[in-house]
């Protein structure tokens, strides 16, 4: 195989590889909001504001802390949290993390499909 040839086979190749791991892995979706966009996230955080949605969670619970994460800095700033460290402080609760939405408890970690059909919040 000629010089030329060769480097443009292995230039090729390292630009597939590295659009494969950005396009199939979370880091696109860290950067670019591919799997679900920052106005996605805080469109639904904000129907969830709307919707009297309170989330409750524990300083020791890592669901909890994974849950938050899941909107991200921005959007997360718009969900009401509460923070039960002790069955004092929420004696109604059966655990954490724990979504109260139009009233009823829904508990567990959720994702964005099982957050919007509980809340009914519908974000295109």
């Amino acid at each position: 195989m000629k010089p030329r040839t060769k480097t443009i086979v292995t230039f090729s190749v390292l630009v597939i590889l590295l659009l494969g791991l950005y396009f199939f892995t979370n880091l696109f979706s860290k950067v670019t909001g591919f799997a679900l966009g920052e106005d996605e996230k805080i469109k639904l955080a904000w129907c969830l504001d709307g919707n009297d949605a309170t989330l409750y969670i524990s300083s020791t619970c890592p669901s909890c802390e994974s849950q938050i994460d899941l909107f991200g800095n921005t959007a997360a700033k718009y969900i009401k949290i509460f923070l039960c460290n002790n069955v004092e402080e929420c004696p109604e609760l059966k655990g954490v993390p724990a979504w109260k939405i139009n009233g009823k408890f829904y508990y567990g970690k959720k994702n964005f499909k099982e957050l919007q059909k509980i809340s009914g919040c519908k974000i295109e």
